[in-house]
């Protein structure tokens, strides 16, 4: 029964599940202290700065800002509203969830992406159940020729749709799936009377997957010997875009791949499904495939959160050194938005050869040769415009210069276009280096040594004005503040006595204000996180309370506990001394009104003020908070 979720259930799900095995469905994490890092999901960047713990279950990026609870990491990871994130991780983890009684219509509006994965799970239940039964004798047998058994059909769920117009959408409507849920995940079609009729028939079927392991989408291979009468059906059948799936975000086999990825750090993209389930039989589990479509920056962009060296295992055919361009362009649209850049190779196949066939005529050992000995994709691009040429004339030769040049043009890295430069297109069309040096600076490509040395030297005076400024004074104090707040929220018990003289006035920043409010109203320093976030003013507090519980603090790798509490002490003190310091100033401005007005008493007792706030200053000076 659909409904309303029980708020006890929403809590105690938050509770139990593990925040890092769902986030590392999306990006590589490795232990950082007692929290974890890795690139962030959400936006393009060079470096970790997304951070997530398991106490508590939250995450927050240093980059971008992002943060919040698993639910939140859901919603914002696959664009679900709050109930279907509930409900998908419910369904991960094996949460049984209740719900609250609604009428039909409410039912029906929560959780759409949910209710539709539940729908293409049934799909994928009867599909595998027709590959098993006695329909699937000619989709097993044809399995079997390509070298496949229950153990791969099991790994990646394959089923079989039989030839019968509407088999599937019988047998669902049946079981109480509403007809549009079936038309709306793109395994249905309306016919010509306004019933129902199956999209995939003859055909072995291979369940599209999202990171998580949800079911998106289908592929279909047509089986041989099928007569389909005067129609033609094509060899390959994809779901069509639909509310789960896009083609170009969507990998065949990621669910299968993820942790050989990470193991082996490269991944090989193919083009067919059955390319991946051989070499995942072969012991190459990280292999992925696309879904009738060019490699894109969506794929690649995916792929960068498990690793950075990417090989295609295209066909060495026109076919294949276009797909092998597309993806090159991908590439260099990621570098360009801010992504680290991937190290982009070409395993070229033979002709007439998929990676399926290759596994299998070289075994395994020859794979992995294959593979190790993958081209740079512009060395394989370049070699293969040349392979197009005429060079057997002085002029074909200059065309072909001038066609390599234009791939080399496209490498950033100087290093890698001067030395291919000369193995890759001087020493293939036997030209003196010189010759290609000068026809590329034609075209505006920089091939010689001194490039970049004046936008150096021009920088350097830039950087020296930029040291004799220093640093910003709110700058400054905006950082002390932020320090004591990292402490008193993870290590409360390392405070000194004197934290117990905070409040809000000792913060200066908006937000740290902010912060200390929600720390006072939970109970003061040492309060439980949860109280912390609930005290806090708006989403923005939670955001940078999240962001200080995640902040990395530079003491805490000191194995020495009084180390540690004399560093939190001294920021403590700086803290309320800087306090003090302005209290002093602002005596003297007092003490010296009082003497030019003539009033002796109230200088004594201003005298005296301003002599306890500077000995309290050296004190805290001085303690060494042992």
């Amino acid at each position: 029964m659909a409904g309303r979720i029980l708020k006890e259930d929403i809590d105690a799900l938050r509770q139990q599940a593990d925040i890092v095995a769902v986030i590392g469905d999306y990006t590589t994490l490795r232990r950082a202290g007692r929290s974890f890092k890795g690139l962030c999901p959400f936006h393009t960047e060079r470096t970790p700065s997304f951070t997530c713990t398991p106490d508590g279950n939250y995450f927050h990026c240093f980059g971008c800002g992002a943060s919040g609870d698993i639910y939140d990491f859901l919603q914002r990871v696959e664009g679900l509203d709050f109930p279907e994130a509930v409900e998908t991780l419910a369904r991960r983890t094996g949460f049984p969830l209740r719900y609250e009684q609604l009428s039909n219509r409410e039912r029906r509006a929560i959780g759409e992406r949910s209710r539709l994965v539940a729908v293409s799970h049934l799909a994928r239940d009867h599909f595998v159940r027709r590959l098993l039964g006695d329909e699937g004798t000619d989709a097993r047998e044809y399995l079997k020729t390509r070298g496949f058994g229950r153990t791969e059909a099991d790994t990646f769920q394959l089923g079989f749709a039989p030839e019968a117009w509407d088999d599937l959408s019988r047998a669902l409507v049946a079981d109480g799936v509403e007809p549009e849920d079936l038309i709306a995940i793109g395994v249905s079609v309306r016919n010509d009377r306004g019933g129902l009729r199956d999209r995939f028939r003859g055909r072995v079927i291979f369940p599209i997957q999202d990171p998580g392991g949800d079911v998106i989408g289908f592929g279909g291979r047509v089986l041989p010997g099928i007569d389909f009468g005067d129609f033609e059906p094509p060899k390959y059948l994809n779901s069509p875009e639909t509310p789960l799936y896009r083609k170009s975000r969507v990998l065949y086999g990621v669910p299968q791949a993820r942790s050989e990825i990470v193991a082996r750090d490269q991944v090989l993209i193919c083009e067919g499904y059955t390319d991946v389930i051989a070499l995942n039989q072969a012991g190459f589990a990280n292999a992925v495939a696309t879904c009738g479509t060019a490699v894109g920056a969506e794929h690649l962009r995916a792929l960068a959160r498990y690793t950075k060296r990417v090989v295609l295992a295209f066909d060495a055919d026109r076919a294949g050194m276009a797909a092998a361009e597309r993806a090159w362009e991908a590439v260099r649209e990621l570098t360009g938005s801010g992504t680290t850049a991937l190290d982009l190779s070409v395993l070229p196949l033979p002709e007439g050869r998929d990676p399926a066939d290759l596994v299998r005529e070289v075994g395994a050992d020859g794979m992995r040769d294959a593979v190790a000995a993958a081209r740079p994709v512009v060395p394989f691009l370049i070699a293969a415009r040349l392979g197009q040429a005429d060079l057997s004339s002085e002029q074909g030769r200059v065309a072909a210069l001038r066609e390599a040049l234009t791939v080399l043009g496209q490498e950033a890295d100087p290093e890698l276009r001067r030395g291919w430069a000369r193995s890759e297109v001087a020493r293939p069309l036997g030209l003196a280096y010189d010759l290609v040096v000068a026809t590329a600076a034609r075209q505006g490509i920089v091939l010689d040594a001194v490039e970049g040395v004046a936008t150096t030297r021009a920088a350097r005076p830039a950087r020296r004005d930029a040291a004799a400024v220093g640093p910003d004074p709110a700058v400054t104090d905006a950082r002390l503040e932020r320090s004591v707040l990292r402490v008193v929220l993870q290590a409360a018990d390392l405070l000194p006595p004197v934290a117990g003289e905070l409040s809000a006035t000792s913060f200066r920043h908006p937000s740290a204000t902010a912060v200390w409010r929600a720390i006072a109203a939970a109970g003061g320093p040492g309060s439980a996180t949860d109280a912390v976030l609930a005290a806090a003013e708006d989403d923005l507090v939670r955001d940078v309370v999240r962001g200080l519980l995640l902040e990395e603090d530079p003491a805490a790798s000191d194995e020495e506990p009084d180390l540690r509490r004399r560093a939190a002490t001294d920021l403590v003190h700086r803290l309320i001394a800087r306090d003090l310091v302005e209290q002093e100033q602002a005596l003297r401005e007092r003490l010296a009104t009082h003497d030019a007005g003539g009033d002796p008493e109230g200088v004594l007792s201003l005298q005296r003020e301003l002599q306890e706030l500077a000995a309290r200053r050296r004190a805290l000076r001085g303690t060494d908070g042992g």
